[in-house]
């Protein structure tokens, strides 16, 4: 049986030689970006703003949520009287809650929406898991044709 040499790449070589990872959504083509400084294809996104503007937009949904809470409750308690005052206080309560999580769940969306744009546009969202590098991701730059 002939002997077949096998060509061994070193983890690096493997690092080099790998295409970056491309997802299609909708017809839209997305592409891992490379770190600029070691053209490494190892790179996450950190998502500071949208981890921040989601936490923010919680807060202020609940908030926000509290005198929608209050007229939830209000409305609760007057559905929870026809079980008597006990129905009345657990139909304050749930009122208050449904409230509080409707508003919540609004801020959360809308502060995390808010926070994507602001890591696309002002932070440096992306970090090199190879060198640690951490960068943004610029637009490419529009290419002009002359005609002579």
């Amino acid at each position: 049986m002939p002997h077949v040499a096998s060509t061994r790449l070193t983890p690096d070589e493997q690092l080099r030689s790998r295409q970056p990872d491309t997802v299609i959504n909708q017809g839209t083509l997305y592409m891992t970006p490379e770190c600029p400084k070691c053209q490494s294809v190892h790179v996450e996104t950190r998502n500071h703003g949208r981890k921040a503007g989601g936490a923010i937009g919680t807060v202020a949904g609940v908030a926000s949520g509290a005198s929608a809470a209050l007229s939830g409750a209000e409305v609760g308690a007057v559905a929870g009287a026809i079980a008597g005052p006990v129905g009345s206080v657990f139909g304050l309560v749930a009122g208050a809650i449904i409230g509080g999580l409707i508003g919540g769940s609004a801020g959360c969306a809308a502060g995390a929406v808010l926070g994507e744009v602001v890591d696309q546009t002002v932070l440096d969202n992306y970090v090199c898991r190879s060198c640690g590098h951490t960068f943004s991701k610029k637009p490419p730059e529009a290419v002009t044709a002359t005609l002579s």
